[in-house]
């Protein structure tokens, strides 16, 4: 099937479902679902929800771009989402649908009705699908994954290097000493599975892979020197804001970039041709013409590392470069970028 079947079996499946979950990796076009149902129902009111601020502009730049009619679409950030208790709408849309999975807002989905509800996301847990289910009842689900587009070719075929390090010596004390600290913390849970000692284990390895992150960024800069010699534009994931500032100067965007949306301006119009970037702020976003990215700590869920390669599938020929530590935890988060990319697509070198 192309995309656009694809597309148009979603569209279907939401007609006689009214209940629809899409969980498609990044860049297979779920978007384009809303829009393509809009345009089959124009008289529809809807609200869409999404993560941040910055995506608004672009599900209304979208509308523009394919001529459909948005004069009864109103797109609002799951913060504004309590606004919204007692309305009624034709459609409603859940874009990246694990953020309304926390207490206060499901308890608002209760309040929100939808006579058509589809929820989009790439990486969707059973969990989360049980939640939004246990409110507006059974859904149908379109499951797409990243390896299957690619399979398909509604996705590029990806080169992904990984880069095979071993962590200096000067950090392999303090390393090991947070590999006990999990350890420990993970042993203290499985004895009492309370939550504080579940938030505690959580804590501890959240410390340490944010120290492997630290730890690379001579690697982190050396990968991105050379990009830039040879003028590729590219994004480079951060582990921290203080990594970004540091390597990316002034084209880190982070939640303390006062004027983010100028910055990303700037790229797309190619006056600049990288971005340096941390956590989940490109969630969402358009990013134009990239060429390849660097993912300089893989997430400790598929989740974060299909969001990151998803970025940087954006591309037509993408190359995704990845270090990695041997003999650390690195080599379980490895698990999150190759079990999501065909096997033939992935290389190893010693960095």
């Amino acid at each position: 099937m192309t995309r656009d079947e694809l597309q148009d079996a979603a569209v279907g499946r939401l007609e006689r479902s009214k209940r629809l979950i899409c969980q498609w990796a990044t860049g297979t076009g779920k978007s384009n679902i809303v829009l393509k149902f809009l345009r089959k129902h124009p008289d529809f009111n809807c609200l869409i929800l999404v993560p941040e601020q910055n995506n608004i502009q672009n599900w209304y730049d979208e509308f523009i771009k394919f001529n459909v009619l948005y004069d009864k679409v109103q797109v609002v950030c799951y913060a504004s989402f309590h606004k919204y208790k007692d309305t009624k709408w034709d459609l409603l849309v859940f874009d990246e649908m694990p953020h309304v999975d926390t207490e206060k807002r499901l308890a608002i989905c209760k309040a929100v009705s939808g006579e058509y509800v589809l929820a989009l996301g790439a990486v969707i847990t059973w969990e989360e699908r049980k939640s939004i289910e246990d409110v507006y009842g059974k859904y149908d689900l379109s499951w797409l994954s990243m390896s299957k587009a690619i399979e398909m070719g509604i996705l590029p075929s990806p080169t992904v290097i990984i880069y095979h390090m071993k962590v200096p010596t000067v950090y392999e004390q303090k390393y090991n000493a947070l590999q006990r600290k999990v350890e420990k913390a993970k042993e203290a849970y499985d004895r009492n599975p309370a939550k504080y000692n579940h938030t505690a284990m959580l804590r501890a390895g959240c410390e340490r892979k944010r120290f492997l992150g630290s730890i690379k960024g001579y690697a982190i800069k050396d990968l991105c020197n050379q990009l830039e010699s040879k003028g590729k534009r590219f994004l480079c994931f951060c582990s921290s804001i203080k990594q970004a500032e540091r390597i990316g100067g002034d084209h880190a965007f982070t939640s303390k970039t006062p004027t983010s949306m100028k910055l990303l301006d700037k790229f797309n119009n190619h006056e600049i041709d990288s971005l340096y970037v941390v956590g989940k702020l490109i969630e969402g976003q358009n990013l134009k013409d990239i060429d390849c990215g660097v993912i300089g700590q893989l997430g400790g869920t598929h989740r974060i590392t299909v969001q990151s390669v998803g970025r940087i599938m954006r591309s037509n020929k993408p190359i995704i470069y990845a270090p990695i530590f041997d003999g650390t935890k690195d080599e379980d988060f490895l698990s999150t970028l190759i079990d999501n990319v065909p096997r033939n697509c992935i290389k190893h070198y010693k960095f």
